[in-house]
């Protein structure tokens, strides 16, 4: 009797002891987060907010099946180089079976990383929607990359289409349309695929002109707006400080203008910014807006935020540096799952995502990743009465709504 209670204990304690250890041996998901906190378009410590929020929440729930899941922060000003001086010095100081992940915003750092990123295997889930990046070849030319949008050349699409289905419906002739876009990688991008689609829903292109960053007095483009006899004035422009002189240009010089726009003027931030020069102007809208609480995600953000009392201006950014990590959670979940947590099998775990929820993203609908992008997004109007962002489409499947 007294052998079998002491190789019981001694056995329970082997099982305990190995149990311990095996915890304590395994090793984080890591991820490199970079974020605009200073430089050229202001600080956006939103996004660092979005980043640390959702490691949190995910380590609240238990990490990666146990494993923590840690954030590298640092600050890139929005400028290529410095990203770039970035991710060589994280990647080369860190375990590759530690560090899975790389997010920023960036078309241009995307680009010019591409082969090491390729040879590092490095997923980098990014705010970048490059057109040239995420196109029918994205599995083959940039398997690494994932973007947290859709595509710049496809949101003007989506506003190309809805603008003949529905603003100018029953109106004389094709819509005439000047395209203003930043002078900059990410500016240029999607100007081959918006002129396709300008062909496709008929839109009469009358103006295609580049602005600024830092640009101020828009006098000189307002006049060749005029001169092109435009109705509507889409725009490819972003960063808060821009976009509020360029919409604030715009009620000035052209006050009957329609401005219809990309994702980066999902912001309710421009209510206060830009004033009701924030009125009546039609954009892409990709995530759900703050004030849907009954979406629950959004129910999720503002808890945090209320209760870590931060004071977000900026949602959008918030939500992209929430939604970085929360896929990278996710898939690194998946991976271990499967017993593949190598940075290609976390790789394969987001490409062939395409039933998850993303924590009530869509309301329920489920996020189809396969083509590194996101599936689906909607369009918003603007109304500065209310100060909120309207709805005036449901969630399209973009593909099926651009065909």
């Amino acid at each position: 009797m007294k052998r079998a209670l002491c190789l019981f204990f001694l056995v329970g304690f082997f099982v305990l002891h190995t149990s311990q250890t095996w915890a304590a041996e395994k090793t984080p998901i890591k991820h490199l987060c970079q974020a605009v906190l200073s430089g050229k378009l202001g600080s956006v410590s939103e996004t660092a907010w979005g980043y640390i929020d959702a490691a949190a929440y995910t380590n609240e729930r238990g990490g990666v099946n146990g494993r923590k899941y840690e954030i590298i922060l640092e600050d890139y000003s929005y400028e290529q180089d410095k990203s770039l001086t970035i991710y060589n010095r994280v990647v080369n100081a860190q375990p590759k079976n530690e560090l899975f992940f790389n997010s920023a915003w960036g078309t241009g750092t995307l680009l010019a990383n591409a082969e090491r990123v390729k040879e590092d295997k490095i997923i980098c889930i990014d705010g970048a929607m490059s057109t040239q990046i995420f196109d029918e070849n994205v599995r083959k030319n940039y398997p690494y990359y994932f973007s947290v949008g859709v595509t710049y050349g496809d949101q003007f699409g989506l506003i190309y289409k809805f603008l003949k289905e529905t603003l100018h419906k029953g109106k004389q002739g094709k819509p005439k349309v000047a395209f203003i876009y930043m002078d900059h990688a990410a500016g240029i991008d999607p100007i081959n695929k918006m002129k396709m689609y300008a062909d496709r829903f008929g839109i009469d292109l009358v103006l295609i002109e580049p602005i600024s960053f830092t640009a101020t007095d828009y006098t000189t483009t307002m006049m060749k707006i005029r001169e092109s006899g435009a109705d509507y004035v889409a725009c490819n422009i972003w960063g808060v400080p821009t976009q509020t002189r360029w919409l604030k240009a715009v009620k000035n010089y052209l006050p009957n203008k329609t401005i219809l726009a990309q994702s980066y003027f999902a912001l309710e931030i421009y209510f206060d910014t830009a004033g009701d020069a924030f009125d009546n102007v039609y954009m892409v809208s990709l995530y759900p807006t703050r004030n849907e609480t009954d979406n629950p995600l959004v129910k999720t953000w503002n808890d945090i935020i209320k209760k870590k009392e931060r004071k977000v201006l900026s949602t959008e950014h918030y939500i992209h540096g929430w939604l970085m990590v929360r896929l990278g959670a996710e898939a690194a979940r998946r991976a271990d799952v499967a017993g593949k947590l190598t940075r290609d099998g976390v790789r394969d775990a987001l490409e062939n995502m395409k039933d998850w929820t993303v924590d009530g993203l869509y309301n329920g609908k489920a996020l189809d990743y396969s083509m590194h992008c996101f599936s689906d997004a909607r369009i918003l109007r603007s109304d500065f009465k209310t100060k909120s962002l309207i709805p005036v489409t449901d969630w399209l499947k973009v593909s099926d709504y651009l065909k």
